[in-house]
């Protein structure tokens, strides 16, 4: 049986246009954030960010005295299971309601630092200077809010899903707000020091912080 070439052209379009719906359909937006109860993470509402290991995996997120025992404020880990830490909201860098996976958010503590004896700062979290003497990025407070591109670029982060369990994930500074820009790349992890767990940029070789977001409106313990 012959076939006419505009037969065979046409089968040919008619390929390539459902490659296309193909490739369009495997584009798709990154998976939602899931909270402990696995319900959309909102840009609304408030949450803590609590370790994923229950027991000797510590606490939520909370603030603490500076390196230089002062301000800006650090980052840390809560040692005990039984305090959730701080609540705090995540803000997409595209104003979205619904918060996404491996989408760059601005992270604020829900409370006024302008209160405390020495601190006068928002309560935002980013990417502290780098400090030789520890060589290490602690994560610190003092970040601005919004205004993705070049001049914020340490105060953007990401949850990542890692594991195999619904709503576990990892907290990224890898910002993509600014592709022509020279940034950082790291997970953030924890830094053991003087019986504090301060937050931190680590290697690929050392462990990341692993997270689940509990509502502002599940209260356990909010020690500070």
């Amino acid at each position: 049986m012959k076939i006419s070439l505009a037969t065979t052209l046409s089968f040919l379009i008619l390929a390539l246009a459902s490659n296309s719906l193909l490739v369009l359909g495997t584009s798709s937006v990154p998976e939602p954030l899931l909270d402990v109860n696995g319900n959309k993470v909102e840009s609304t509402l408030q949450y803590y960010i609590v370790s994923a290991i229950w027991g000797a995996g510590g606490g939520g997120v909370s603030l603490h005295g500076g390196r230089n025992g002062y301000c800006p404020l650090d980052v840390i880990q809560l040692p005990s299971d039984m305090q959730n830490g701080i609540k705090l909201t995540l803000s997409p860098y595209n104003n979205s309601t619904i918060v996404r996976e491996s989408t760059d958010l601005n992270l604020r503590f829900s409370v006024l630092l302008s209160g405390r004896e020495y601190c006068n700062e928002q309560p935002l979290w980013k990417v502290d200077n780098y400090d030789a003497a520890s060589g290490k990025w602690f994560i610190t407070t003092g970040g601005l809010d919004g205004h993705p591109g070049a001049e914020t670029l340490l105060n953007w982060f990401k949850l990542e899903k890692i594991g195999n369990f619904p709503g576990t994930y990892k907290i990224v500074h890898c910002p993509s707000v600014c592709e022509s820009c020279v940034k950082l790349c790291n997970n953030v992890g924890r830094s053991f020091e003087d019986g504090v767990r301060r937050l931190v940029l680590v290697r690929d070789d050392e462990p990341s912080f692993p997270v689940v977001l509990i509502p502002a409106t599940e209260e356990r313990s909010t020690s500070v």
